[in-house]
């Protein structure tokens, strides 16, 4: 996870498929608030949003996309693929390169639920940068309000959030509220503490909040990991987050750890569930997540559920 920081089926699942079914996948926009990310890495290039506001020609023959004009009318000029909160630029590059990793686990994830890559390019990425290790913590705060509240502007379907922090704000729980009445799932590291999140609240997280998801990192086995924070009342599910290997700047790939990478899975889980299931309530989008999950006996006492998102393919 990052600081305001980032960090670095079952036989339920068989009754729920009466209750939920399987469709041709839906267009289904996931909003990575992040460092950024690598847009050209061939591995995600094809998954990248496309603001149709800020696409093709303008009247006087130019490309909207560099054309120095809000063109949508939004109040961000070129945001073709999103908006750096930073620099206040339309420039979403990653030099962190945690972005680009969280985005690559989407991706993965999302092609699974749907089952194969022949859809794959109904998951579009919209980047919205606001982390950089320069800037001090109330900056990057703000700048991840800014970034919460263009994704619900922006029609996201899914909100991957893998920062946090010890301190709540009012402008964050309000911005996350709205998403909540947009039907918005907002995806949040549990954090890296090695805390109880019940006793020391850790945000975004810990907002009580009805689409809100926590995600704590497991093993490959569902094992928490010793680095990761949990709760009983506070912590949703667990998923894989020790050494997950995914894209890095410049077409390049590597492993990371952390809750972050844990919140990537059950993100990419809930897009795909978003582009082949319906639901119209979030308890709905629980029972849907828990059916893909495996309950496991360490997990008592750490989390809601007992429950965590598994995986065996690699990268």
């Amino acid at each position: 996870m990052i600081g305001i920081a980032l960090f670095t089926v079952s036989a339920q699942g068989a009754i729920l498929k009466n209750k939920f079914q399987f469709r041709s996948p839906r267009p289904t926009i996931v909003a990575i608030i992040d460092t950024g990310v690598d847009i050209y890495h061939k591995d995600l290039k094809d998954a990248i949003w496309i603001n149709e506001g800020e696409s093709g020609l303008d009247h006087f023959g130019n490309h909207k996309e560099n054309n120095k004009i809000d063109d949508d009318g939004n109040g961000f000029v070129d945001d073709v693929h999103g908006w750096n909160f930073v620099d206040n630029s339309h420039d979403v590059s990653d030099e962190n390169g945690h972005g680009t990793h969280i985005s690559g686990i989407v991706q993965r994830e999302f092609k699974k639920q749907i089952m194969g890559k022949s859809h794959a390019s109904s998951l579009k990425i919209m980047v919205l940068k606001y982390y950089s290790a320069n800037s001090k913590n109330e900056k990057n705060l703000a700048d991840s309000n800014r970034a919460i509240q263009y994704a619900n502007k922006m029609n996201a379907h899914v909100i991957n959030y893998s920062g946090g922090g010890y301190q709540s704000s009012g402008p964050e729980l309000r911005a996350i509220q709205d998403s909540l009445k947009r039907g918005i799932p907002f995806i949040a590291a549990a954090g890296n503490s090695q805390t109880n999140n019940d006793f020391k609240s850790y945000y975004p997280s810990s907002y009580c909040l009805k689409n809100m998801i926590s995600v704590a990192a497991s093993d490959q086995r569902g094992r928490l990991m010793t680095f990761s924070n949990f709760g009983l009342q506070t912590v949703d599910i667990a998923a894989p987050g020790k050494r997950i290997l995914s894209t890095l700047p410049q077409n390049t790939y590597g492993v990371m750890s952390g809750t972050s990478q844990a919140t990537a899975f059950v993100t990419g889980l809930v897009a795909g569930l978003h582009a082949t299931q319906s639901w119209s309530r979030f308890a709905q989008l629980r029972e849907l997540i828990l059916s893909r999950g495996k309950f496991h006996a360490t997990l008592s006492g750490k989390t809601k559920t007992q429950m965590a998102i598994l995986t065996s393919e690699r990268f």
